[in-house]
């Protein structure tokens, strides 16, 4: 082992020095030399301890930190609510699954145990990034995390959200199977990141045109709120949506794309016209009595009902006159014939 040099010798010295009592009672005033040298290797002591608390913090984050794994993807099945409707006209989809083939997977999947089947998991998000791992015949990156189903459709909902990733009637439809699955509104708004009368506009677009409808449009990612619920208005009218049947099985609504289905379906479905009241032709209707407060008026447009009403006006009157009504009033007056 080298020996200390001079200097070296002085500070270990003054080290040592100055943990010892004095004898004489006087105080003792370090060299200033080994002054310095303590702060300096005190400084440098709270250093290495600082250092090894960051250091044994990051030994346990990285002994409890997420892995990810690659797992077959046959071992996978979808959330317990479907977030995205399937369409084969999914242009986003093919960029995906082009990328993926090129680049690999990027991104893993967040799944959770699957609750009723051993060495089996449920996505909670990236359901594209699955099917198209299934697709190429890949194996999927997967994150495998513990999740109850509150937890696990919040996730899916929020991993979509902030990117905008869902169209309107897809977030519509995440709605409507959250809420049949017993789920509550505060649930819907944090998994939809929405309040809750948005949530209610969701639900009611979902609920009026029914899960086939909505699936058979496909996601319509170019339609916005107001459209649908343009749509949803039309049809709950009554039998607005009889005319759609052949509609939505005539090959030009199967080959076209979603946004364009959209629109096949709403001129369908039409804006029906608020009914307007026709009176009848004038050939069916003679005449018709006005009451107006206490005074009645018999009102005629008919020429000939009027002509022929002046001429039996006389003999109307007397029989009124004669009758049972006519004596318990008094006799009209101002008759003219």
């Amino acid at each position: 082992m080298k020996k200390p040099d001079g200097r070296g010798r002085d500070i270990l010295q003054g080290l040592v020095a100055a943990g010892k009592p004095n004898p004489s009672g006087e105080a003792s005033v370090p060299p200033a030399r080994p002054s310095g040298a303590v702060r300096a290797m005190s400084l440098g002591l709270d250093r290495l301890t600082a250092e090894a608390a960051q250091a044994k913090a990051l030994r346990e984050e990285l002994a409890t930190r997420e892995t990810t794994q690659e797992i077959d993807a046959a071992l996978f099945s979808p959330s317990i609510v479907s977030d995205r409707i399937p369409s084969t006209t999914d242009a986003r989809f093919q960029e995906l699954k082009a990328a993926i083939a090129e680049n690999g997977q990027q991104i893993p999947i967040i799944a959770r145990p699957d609750p009723s089947e051993d060495g089996h998991y449920q996505i909670a998000a990236g359901h594209r990034r699955w099917r198209v791992a299934q697709e190429l015949g890949r194996p999927v990156k997967a994150i495998i995390r513990a999740l109850s189903d509150k937890e696990m459709v919040i996730l899916q909902g929020q991993e979509n959200g902030p990117r905008e990733d869902l169209s309107f009637i897809e977030r519509a439809r995440f709605a409507m199977q959250m809420e049949s699955r017993g789920f509550d509104r505060d649930t819907l708004s944090a998994a939809l990141n929405v309040d809750k009368p948005e949530v209610s506009r969701l639900l009611t677009v979902s609920q009026v045109l029914g899960d086939e409808l909505i699936v058979a449009i496909g996601p319509a990612p170019k339609v916005g709120r107001p459209r649908w619920l343009q749509l949803a208005k039309a049809l709950e009218h009554p039998g607005a949506r009889d005319k759609l049947s052949d509609v939505v099985s005539d090959d030009a609504f199967k080959t076209a794309d979603s946004d364009r289905r959209f629109a096949i379906v709403l001129d369908a479905a039409g804006t029906p016209k608020r009914p307007t009241k026709r009176r009848p032709p004038s050939s069916d209707r003679v005449a018709w009595i006005e009451k107006k407060g206490g005074k009645v008026r018999l009102v005629s447009d008919n020429s000939s009902f009027a002509s022929f009403l002046q001429r039996r006006l006389p003999e109307l009157l007397k029989e009124f006159g004669e009758s049972h009504e006519g004596k318990s009033t008094t006799s009209p007056k101002g008759a003219t014939h």
